[in-house]
């Protein structure tokens, strides 16, 4: 909280109140309140602290701006520099606020439709965008993923989650999206916490520093996968049939055109994201180094993050005891 209140001072807000935000694997966020109004300050990931990725969230923001939906904008330092370096070389970034609340957690099919609908005015508003992006970072290269973990597997003894990671290792592979499906630019992480709500209506994305071009098969799976059940990512739980509905319901209704391949996946893209994450989470339960952990729970990273691992591969598997109901609830609404 000190760190953050004297790098503040690099954009001379004046007074101003800072508020933690406990929700987020990756950066450490804290609302602003001050006179010039509302905003988020952000201490940046230092694996998404790059200028490639900070050229390509202006672009996005500036571009949804541009096309009528709130997104937020970066405030540039008092010396002109999208960002603020701290003591330890960390990068701070300043933004306006989304108006709006974010929720912790889907509660309902109301959320999921509400939110797949804004999915989906996200995707129609980037289909236009002629930005090149610079950025090369792997979320939902499901491939590379694998041959990740793989390689950590070489380093590492797996020792307590071998049985994890051998059905993580016999059950994603052949789940992997072909090549040739349309690319279009997602969000690359689209889980509740990052959906803004004004009552029951979804207003607005965030946490846009992961968008980049790939089938949107993968921003469905990853809605899926994160509003299709309840508790924390930690915890065991079931999936929500009536919310996957709400999802492609709402996506129908506001979304592009899925293909004939498209909607032949759908109904296992929320799975193949599940498992892909689960992989992710194992990774780093050998490798200890990526997604941040709660210390008031868990005694270190690792632990969290096999934890975390376990709750995905719970739901992965009961996702695969409904697929011939998900693939009946797709061709109902997107035949």
């Amino acid at each position: 909280m000190e760190t953050a209140r004297s790098t503040l001072s690099a954009w001379s807000l004046g007074p101003s109140t800072l508020a933690p935000v406990s929700s987020g694997l990756m950066h450490r966020t804290f609302l602003v309140t001050a006179a010039a109004g509302d905003f988020v300050l952000q201490r940046l990931h230092h694996l998404l602290a790059t200028p490639e990725i900070l050229a390509d969230y202006q672009a996005v923001t500036a571009h949804l701006a541009a096309r009528g939906l709130p997104a937020p904008r970066l405030v540039p330092t008092l010396a002109g520099a999208p960002v603020a370096v701290d003591a330890e070389g960390r990068w701070w970034r300043l933004t306006t606020r989304v108006p709006g609340t974010t929720r912790d957690k889907v509660v309902g099919p109301v959320d999921a439709e509400a939110g797949a609908r804004m999915l989906g005015r996200f995707h129609t508003a980037m289909a236009d965008i002629t930005h090149q992006f610079l950025s090369a970072h792997p979320l939902h290269d499901t491939a590379g993923h694998l041959a990740r973990l793989q390689a950590a597997l070489q380093h590492h003894d797996p020792h307590d989650i071998q049985p994890e990671v051998d059905e993580i290792l016999r059950e994603l592979p052949p789940m992997v999206l072909p090549e040739n499906l349309p690319r279009q630019v997602v969000h690359g992480d689209p889980k509740i916490s990052n959906v803004m709500f004004e009552g029951d209506v979804a207003v607005g994305l965030i946490d846009l520093d992961t968008c980049n071009r790939h089938s949107v098969l993968v921003d469905l799976g990853d809605a899926v996968r994160s509003w299709c059940r309840d508790g924390y990512e930690d915890e065991l739980q079931r999936f929500h049939l009536d919310r996957f509905e709400a999802i492609v319901r709402g996506y129908a209704a506001a979304g592009l055109p899925l293909g004939p391949e498209e909607r032949d996946l759908l109904a296992g893209a929320g799975r193949l994201i599940t498992l892909e994450l689960a992989s992710r989470f194992a990774r780093d339960a050998l490798e200890d180094h990526y997604f941040a952990w709660d210390a008031t729970r868990y005694p270190d990273r690792r632990t969290h993050n096999r934890a975390r691992m376990r709750s995905m591969l719970y739901l992965a598997r009961d996702m695969a005891t409904r697929r011939s109901e998900a693939e009946a609830i797709v061709r109902r609404h997107l035949s």
